[in-house]
């Protein structure tokens, strides 16, 4: 699995905004805005540690607030599109670069 697809995973965008994946599945990858240390038992019932696409509750914490990539064309997201350029500054919740 790619370090970026993994719960509590940080990067640094372009803007020099950072930010905390949260969310990964085949219409993309989704952060949430700032740094923060998601509890991995908030995302029980989920595909490698990160929420798998169930339909996610409106008011949930962690839902993301963007998008890493561009959704494929059939996604039904709207979310702010960052884009692809990004620096990792830390790999899941247990990691360093």
């Amino acid at each position: 699995m790619s370090a970026i697809n993994r719960l509590g995973t940080q990067v640094i965008l372009e803007d020099d905004r950072e930010e905390t994946v949260v969310y990964n599945r085949l219409d993309g990858v989704g952060i949430k805005w700032g740094l923060d240390d998601p509890d991995p038992h908030e995302f029980a019932g989920t595909f490698g540690g990160v929420v798998d696409g169930r339909p996610l509750p409106d008011d949930w914490e962690w839902k993301p607030d963007a998008m890493l990539r561009d959704p494929y064309k059939y996604a039904d997201l709207d979310l702010e599109y960052v884009g692809e350029e990004y620096e990792l500054t830390r790999v899941d919740l247990d990691g360093d670069v």
